[in-house]
């Protein structure tokens, strides 16, 4: 087997993967150096090979993405029938919830007044701030990102709300687990609000001003999932009316936000460069590394792949323990 590899590992799991498969031809490339040869005599791509280059190969028998996200890989003709599509979830499950926990600690206890505080040599304690102890939660989306922030936040005694696509039964992490379509009602209720979505044409501006004046006046939003998710001018102006503790972005419909965005200027938003995930943590490569090896070996056992990508949803067939 040719396993074309994209993913942006280290060497040390690179070799870990080779040493699984020592039988197998190992080809090594990034977005610079790739060229269509390349993918015309692999038979499995690991990576995230980008869509410049022609994927409807027949005899392409898998990609196993780096990304949680599949959504350009699912549009018709961009693969062959013959291909199957594996995501990343799981990857970034535990690095992402630090981040957020990150975000959600230093809106509440205003360290990025704090900062510009130590910066100027001003020795000054702010009169508000908020607590994450037995605060409710509402998290929106409830894949293995949401389904593991859920599961560091009850260590903060939180009343977790989950909120996602399909009914299901309510794991132990959540206190109550409501669909989409209920999602209104819920919202008044939340101390904080979660998004954990992918990018999809059901979470596209998902919130909107209506679903962001419907939150708590001094509530919390952090989006760690996809920027699509909120629409940006209705977050400023719900903003400049003063609603809203705080707001907390990893992602960010425009990337990267333009330097003259309103945003930046905002003392309550605190704004990350879709830096909370990605292979910089080890968690993510050591998590990716043996999803990678798992998948290769079911692929050569003909048994279904972990991940294994809907081309009618774009999400997963199997979701985490929900």
């Amino acid at each position: 087997m040719n396993i074309l590899m994209l993913a942006p590992l280290q060497k040390e799991n690179f070799e870990k993967i080779e040493q699984h498969f020592s039988q197998d031809h190992f080809i090594y490339a990034t977005r610079h150096t790739l060229i269509q040869k390349m993918i015309d005599q692999c038979d499995v791509i690991v990576g995230n090979p980008p869509l410049q280059y022609d994927l409807n190969r027949e005899h392409l028998q898998a990609i196993l993405l780096n990304s949680a996200g599949s959504d350009e890989y699912v549009k018709p003709d961009i693969l062959s029938s013959h291909t199957l599509l594996a995501n990343a979830s799981g990857t970034y499950g535990v690095a992402i919830a630090e981040h957020t926990i990150g975000m959600i600690l230093a809106l509440n206890k205003n360290f990025k007044t704090y900062i510009q505080h130590m910066q100027n040599g001003i020795w000054q304690a702010d009169t508000i701030g908020k607590e994450l102890y037995r605060q409710t939660v509402v998290i929106v989306g409830l894949g293995d990102l949401g389904y593991t922030i859920a599961k560091r936040l009850k260590a903060f005694d939180c009343y977790n709300i989950g909120v996602r696509r399909r009914p299901s039964q309510c794991p132990s992490c959540l206190d109550e687990i409501y669909t989409t379509d209920q999602l209104e009602d819920v919202l008044p209720r939340g101390d904080f609000v979660i998004l954990a979505l992918p990018q999809s044409s059901q979470t596209y501006h998902l919130f909107d001003q209506q679903k962001l004046m419907l939150m708590k006046k001094d509530a919390v939003l952090i989006n760690v999932g996809r920027g699509s998710a909120i629409a940006t001018d209705d977050l400023v102006n719900v903003l400049n009316q003063g609603h809203l503790y705080g707001v907390g972005l990893d992602v960010v419909e425009e990337e990267p936000l333009p330097a003259d965005h309103p945003l930046w200027q905002m003392d309550n938003v605190l704004i990350t460069p879709h830096a909370s995930g990605g292979y910089v943590w080890e968690s993510a490569r050591t998590y990716f590394t043996d999803l990678v090896i798992r998948n290769l070996e079911h692929l050569k056992a003909h048994e279904e792949l972990e991940n294994l990508v809907d081309f009618q949803t774009g999400y997963r067939y199997h979701t985490c323990n929900l």
